[in-house]
């Protein structure tokens, strides 16, 4: 009878004990901006945002530039992130494979793009934070000494960012 009662007495000490939580994704948004204010998702080449370079640009001469701003946002993102500028690329033509245009940009404080830009502007950062999640970019070509008449091409720029801690 005493190993009976011995089992009874250690169960009655005997305990549960339990912790639980939920968890749920961050979120990364990466966007840009034709405008500065309205930020839409162009992940592909083949979607991607039409820029409306200034008057002069679809009738270039050696020697002249025409600039454009945009814009890029991790606005609404959980994680700040490492961004990459991959150099432009000829997406038809050889204006940019043959040197018939220098390409280049700034990263400048206020959403616009001028020659003044270029004075001011920074070189365009590797990294967007939460607090500051907008890169103004402002955009310049140029066309070289060495530009054909009657050349035409289309230019297509990439970013790509990816979420850090």
């Amino acid at each position: 009878m005493l190993g009976v009662g011995t089992v009874a007495t250690l169960a009655a000490w005997n305990d549960s004990e339990f912790a639980q939580t939920d968890f749920t994704a961050g979120s990364f948004v990466f966007q840009g901006s034709t405008d500065g204010a309205a930020f839409e998702d162009h992940a592909t080449a083949e979607g991607a945002a039409q820029l409306a370079f200034e008057t002069g640009a679809a009738n270039l001469a050696p020697g002249d530039t025409v600039y454009e701003a945009y814009a890029l946002s991790i606005d609404g993102s959980s994680y700040d992130a490492a961004l990459e500028s991959l150099a432009p690329v000829d997406a038809s033509g050889t204006l940019v494979a043959d040197g018939q245009l220098d390409i280049a940009s700034v990263s400048t404080s206020e959403f616009g793009c001028d020659e003044a830009a270029f004075d001011g502007g920074e070189a365009v950062p590797t990294t967007i934070t939460l607090d500051d999640p907008v890169v103004n970019l402002c955009l310049q070509v140029t066309a070289t000494d060495s530009l054909e008449q009657g050349a035409t091409g289309s230019v297509l720029w990439q970013w790509n960012a990816e979420s850090v801690e």
